[in-house]
């Protein structure tokens, strides 16, 4: 029965988007990021540039090709093998740049956790309150990964306002804003996720990050996605910031 909910759901988020039901079924194709996207619209009309830091296989960067079809997205992914799936999945986008790298506050290379579910690697250690609650986050090894800070890379990418920057990073969010501070001026809207319980080792929670992003300028605007536990305890939330005075 709970599967039947869930896809009811997901055909009701997909007609509500204005996807067709086909695009369920599509190489990359994700519920969760249709859904914030569709709730970001409400609030940015219109995107020039998107840049896609933790892209996994690009469900994200797909879900925002049909919403914003104007925007170039550059789509930052630092585990080889998944990389490898999303230049598959993304191959037919024109409009979707992919980089085998991460994001952060330097250049060089990154002690990276490889998780065996993909959406859990990070450069910080799964916690072991995540463990306990969603065992399939439990196996991890370490690799060595690339990275670079956003700042750097401005010979790479044209920044074509508005700009967004997305970041689904498991808590190396702060580093990845430390390392575009002198890009920030360009970026009109930052979207992350952000937790308020520990899912990964020393991650900034929630007041931190929301203090911190106050303090680089920017407000905030809504909550557009959210993960609850089995005990329906909100453990995690995307948010939406813009830049002030836009």
């Amino acid at each position: 029965m709970n599967m039947l909910f869930k896809i009811t759901d997901a055909v009701k988020v997909f007609l509500a988007s204005g996807r067709s039901l086909g695009a369920l079924s599509e190489k990359g194709a994700s519920v969760a990021s249709t859904l914030i996207l569709h709730n970001c619209r409400h609030y940015i009309p219109v995107l020039g540039t998107i840049i896609d830091a933790g892209a996994n296989q690009g469900q994200f960067a797909i879900a925002a090709n049909h919403f914003y079809p104007g925007a170039h997205i550059h789509s930052f992914e630092p585990l080889p093998e998944v990389f490898s799936i999303l230049q598959r999945n993304t191959s037919r986008l024109n409009s979707i740049s992919t980089y085998n790298m991460a994001l952060g506050n330097s250049s060089g290379t990154l002690e990276f956790y490889s998780n065996a579910y993909s959406h859990a690697s990070s450069a910080l250690h799964v916690s072991a309150l995540q463990k306990n609650m969603l065992p399939k986050t439990a196996i991890s090894h370490q690799i060595e990964t690339p990275v670079q800070r956003l700042d750097d890379l401005h010979h790479k990418i044209l920044f074509t306002s508005p700009v967004l920057l997305k970041m689904d990073v498991q808590g190396f969010e702060k580093e990845v804003l430390k390392g575009a501070i002198n890009s920030l001026p360009q970026i009109d809207y930052l979207l992350f996720e952000t937790s308020f319980v520990q899912m990964y080792d020393g991650e900034p929670l929630f007041d931190e990050m929301h203090d911190f992003v106050k303090e680089l300028g920017f407000e905030f605007i809504a909550p557009v996605g959210f993960l609850q536990s089995e005990k329906l305890q909100i453990l995690q939330m995307d948010l939406l910031y813009k830049r002030k005075n836009i």
